[in-house]
């Protein structure tokens, strides 16, 4: 009898809150279909442990976050359940008067949610089965593959993941549920209908205060925010946090009041129609669940800016792809040599016996890389190829060095003080400022200019041009190259020809060749006369081989020119890293696996974190409105018996639906423009992306998931209204 009783409940509230059980069917869905990722590996080709460890990578990240997830769906069931319980007050205290014991009612409580566990879960993990083959043609296309051997793949990992986290949520609910039950009194249940209609509206002076106290305090937010910027995690940052959250939990807490007060002063419009009624209805509300909307705001910022972000961040990685692969690989010296500490009498002085050790045994080992370096003249094509000759000839079809030299006698805080330039982060001009100007030879610029077809250069014995490939710095590159400009290098004075270069000088995800001077080989020649080594070098190869092998091969010749320790092995490293003539290598390939699977990685968070904040917050909303509306059937009645026609109620619900979706967005979009704002400054533009592309698909996937909601909303109340009081009364 209580099972019969509970499944005629579940049917009743599907039909009556549908919105509530899509919610949970979409959770269950997204939560597989996202946590399934890392099996998708197994339709790919994956030709090294770069590509898998980019599934792997990926599947961590989505598991992490997968919690803050649980947590989301989580607060929205025990919500949404404390709704329907509080709804159905009424309902219970009839169960008890006909006979009903409390545990049995508990019972039937406990076999609904149980019931609606497993309904959600079935229909979710099926729609999340298809959702997760969808997901793996767009990873394919996010790789550029083509996926040729399609097949079915159920993720075990997945499922079990989710079928661990709804069960866990939908015990925490059964168990709220029971108690919250067994607390209520029969006479608080019974009049729980009456206590609900009550309006609550607040002072509106002290309302109007607090209103305009709420404003103040988000602007102080913003501008704290835009005066720490968001790379910084400090007290700055600390304090815009609290101060957005206190301001918005205030916003709300005022809103109605201080509505009310200025709508009852505007007497043409507050007793025009069913204003005064629809105002009401809405300042009740926003007074009853202000905790609650200051909730959902914070999340749809949280969910907006998420998205907005992450699609801007991820095109970071995959728009200026091709200026990063321009050679096949890309090997690089960082030559720092730890010299001159035992040659210094003083310095040896104030060193322990250990420390004056480590020196030495760190001063031998530079003496002994520059003696190297320098018997191959700094040439780390000659280095290598002598290292090993066969492997050399069968691999390199052109190569190109570039050594990167750092003056003395100009640093880039200089030029920015001179043009009046800054990056837009404190923190970021501080390190900048320190640098000293690079210099790069302009026959080593027009060499690896020719190998990839691009324009070349010419300067004078006393002149420079400019290479720059970085957006942030672009101002900058564009001041000091116009002609007549002047830099000072190695002693001399050096003037602009008016040239600026586009040339990335290396293999990489992020293109960062930022202001560089291209300088005659005489200004570097007196550099190294006066004792100069390069700052960092780079070699970039072309493969006579296809990049596959080419890498395979590329490999072993460092394996054998610098072959690793055991340790070194141990870590994963094919060849021994040294400052000269290889410290680290980029290949091609490794650029595409990298920003492929970095770009995986922040779209499929950014839609995961996104959508389900989204889809959350509209369901609370959505349920809200719902519930407000069937406890108001009684003053929709009253309208009704007093002549107000259909047209006149419908009216008055459509703005109450409108007001309640669209303030909390409205705020949050305040809060993401402001956040998106600074981050596209300090970040995304120094990338070379604009978010403007990513604010509108933002805007778009907003429009649709949170718009959807909002009408089936508006249609699901307007149902309950015209089932309550018939056509009669409608007219």
């Amino acid at each position: 009898m209580l099972a019969k009783l509970a499944w005629r409940n579940v049917r009743r509230s599907v039909r009556d809150y549908a919105v509530y059980f899509v919610t949970l069917v979409f959770g269950v869905a997204v939560f597989y279909a996202f946590n399934s990722v890392q099996s998708q590996s197994i339709l790919f080709d994956l030709a090294d442990t770069a590509s898998g460890s980019v599934f792997a990578l990926t599947g961590q990240f989505l598991g992490m976050f997968s919690v803050l997830i649980a947590c989301v769906l989580g607060f929205l069931v025990l919500y949404a359940n404390g709704f329907l319980i509080r709804r159905r007050k009424q309902e219970f205290g009839t169960y008890l008067v006909l006979g009903m014991k409390p545990g049995q009612v508990s019972a039937i409580v406990l076999m609904e949610t149980v019931a609606v566990g497993l309904v959600s879960l079935a229909v979710g993990l099926v729609l999340g089965l298809a959702l997760s083959q969808g997901l793996s043609f767009v990873t394919a296309g996010l790789f550029n593959i083509q996926m040729t051997q399609y097949q079915f793949v159920f993720s075990f990992d997945g499922f079990m993941l989710t079928l661990i986290c709804f069960v866990l949520i939908f015990a925490v609910t059964a168990v709220f549920n029971t108690l919250s039950i067994r607390r209520y009194k029969l006479i608080d249940l019974l009049s729980a209908r009456a206590k609900n209609a009550r309006y609550r509206v607040r002072n509106p002076w002290v309302s109007l205060v607090a209103f305009i106290a709420a404003v103040g305090i988000l602007a102080w937010a913003y501008v704290t925010l835009i005066e720490n910027g968001v790379l910084d995690f400090g007290p700055g940052f600390t304090r815009a946090t609290v101060l957005m959250v206190l301001g918005t939990f205030l916003f709300f807490w005022s809103l109605a009041g201080f509505v009310i007060a200025v709508l009852e002063r505007t007497r043409g419009v507050y007793f025009k129609g069913l204003v005064m009624f629809t105002t009401r209805q809405i300042a009740s509300k926003v007074n009853t669940a202000f905790v609650s909307l200051s909730v959902v705001c914070v999340m749809l910022f949280f969910s907006l800016t998420v998205f907005s972000t992450g699609m801007g961040l991820a095109r970071a990685f995959s728009g200026n792809i091709e200026n990063g692969t321009l050679y096949d690989a890309t090997l690089t010296a960082n030559i720092y040599l730890n010299t001159g500490g035992t040659d210094d009498p003083e310095k040896l002085a104030n060193m322990s016996e250990e420390d004056r050790e480590y020196q030495k045994v760190a001063d031998e080992k530079a003496a002994k890389i520059k003696a190297d370096a320098e018997a191959y003249d700094w040439d780390m094509a000659a280095k290598l190829a002598d290292g090993a000759p066969e492997l050399w000839n069968q691999l390199v079809k052109q190569s190109a060095q570039i050594d990167a030299y750092v003056s003395a006698d100009t640093s880039y805080g200089e030029l920015m003080d001179r043009y009046q330039w800054d990056t837009g982060n404190e923190n970021q001009n501080e390190a900048v400022h320190k640098q000293g100007v690079t210099l790069i030879a302009v026959s080593q610029f027009n060499t690896l200019a020719e190998l990839t077809g691009r324009p070349t250069v010419e300067v004078g014995e006393n002149n420079y041009a400019v290479n720059n490939t970085l957006d942030g710095m672009k101002g900058l590159a564009e001041s000091l190259a116009k002609e007549g400009e002047t830099v000072v290098a190695a002693g001399r004075e050096l003037t602009s020809v008016g040239e600026l270069r586009s040339q990335p000088l290396e293999d990489a995800a992020f293109v960062s060749s930022g202001a560089e001077v291209i300088v005659s080989d005489s200004v570097i020649a007196d550099l190294r006369a006066q004792g100069q080594v390069p700052d960092a070098s780079y070699l970039n190869l072309m493969y006579k081989v296809d990049r596959t092998e080419g890498d395979v091969l590329l490999e072993q010749l460092l394996a054998q020119v610098s072959p690793p320790s055991a340790e070194v092995a141990a870590s994963g490293w094919a060849f021994g890293p040294n400052p000269w003539p290889v410290t680290l290598t980029f290949t091609a390939q490794e650029v595409l696996i990298q920003s492929s699977g970095m770009n995986l990685m922040i779209s499929y968070l950014a839609l995961y974190i996104g959508f389900m904040f989204l889809v959350a917050t509209a369901a609370i909303l959505a349920i809200q409105q719902l519930s407000e509306t069937s406890d108001s059937l009684p003053r929709y009645r009253t309208l009704a018996e007093i002549g107000c026609d259909r047209r006149m109620i419908f009216r008055s619900l459509r703005t109450q639906t409108l007001v309640y979706f669209l303030v909390p967005l409205a705020l949050a979009v305040c809060h993401t423009v402001c956040a998106v704002g600074i981050i596209s400054e300090t970040v995304t533009k120094q990338l070379g992306v604009s978010v403007l592309e990513p604010a509108l698909l933002t805007g778009v996937f907003t429009a649709v998931i949170y718009g959807a909601y909002l009408l089936v909303t508006y249609f699901a109340s307007k149902g309950i209204i015209r089932s309550s009081l018939g056509s009669k009364l409608l007219g």
